[in-house]
């Protein structure tokens, strides 16, 4: 596995961050560190696998993944975390009711990552795009998947935060357009 990278690039520092977390081993190029004939040779080795030349750009087998797509970087290096069970056992429940998860898979994955983030700060996963007021009762219709899911779903294609969609709008079959806030601010409030 080979990352080339800059130090002054917060995409490629994130990259380092989650490979270094799972214990990855990989071949670094930072090329901004790099002068002369190495840096020569590290870009035209970069020019095989990115013509374009961007970084980060990671080379997994024979697989090229440019950006810092978190969730494409797991699945060719075989990751499976508590976020990866999470997100299967959602599908298979409410996939057969008509809610997908958006095939935005990083934007899906940071939701689903916050859900716990909530879940370890409230004990429950609340909504990750809604202020939660710490208690069960009071949040009860922001708790994932929120009492908002479904009229946001039928009507927009899509819930509020852009977790569960629609197939159509998946598909690009409907408009995409801003789903309002349906809770009333005061839910909320202690």
């Amino acid at each position: 596995m080979i990352v080339f990278s800059l130090t002054t690039c917060t995409y490629c520092r994130n990259l380092k961050q989650m490979l270094d977390l799972h214990g990855v081993d990989y071949r670094l190029l930072e090329l901004d560190l790099l002068s002369g004939d190495e840096k020569a040779q590290a870009l035209a080795e970069l020019a095989q696998f990115n013509p374009k030349q961007t970084f980060p750009t990671t080379v997994v087998g024979d697989q090229v993944i440019t950006g810092y797509r978190e969730q494409e970087l797991k699945e060719a290096l075989g990751i499976i975390t508590e976020v990866d069970r999470l997100y299967d056992r959602l599908r298979l429940t409410q996939e057969p009711r008509g809610y997908f998860f958006n095939n935005d898979k990083e934007l899906t994955f940071a939701l689903l990552r916050a859900l716990f983030t909530n879940r370890d700060r409230y004990g429950y996963m609340s909504c990750p795009c809604r202020l939660a007021a710490g208690e069960r009762e009071k949040d009860r219709d922001i708790i994932c998947p929120c009492l908002y899911r479904e009229p946001d779903v039928e009507e927009y294609g899509s819930c509020y935060c852009g977790l569960y969609v629609s197939a159509a709008w998946n598909a690009m079959g409907i408009e995409r357009r801003l789903v309002p806030e349906r809770r009333h601010t005061d839910l909320a409030r202690g």
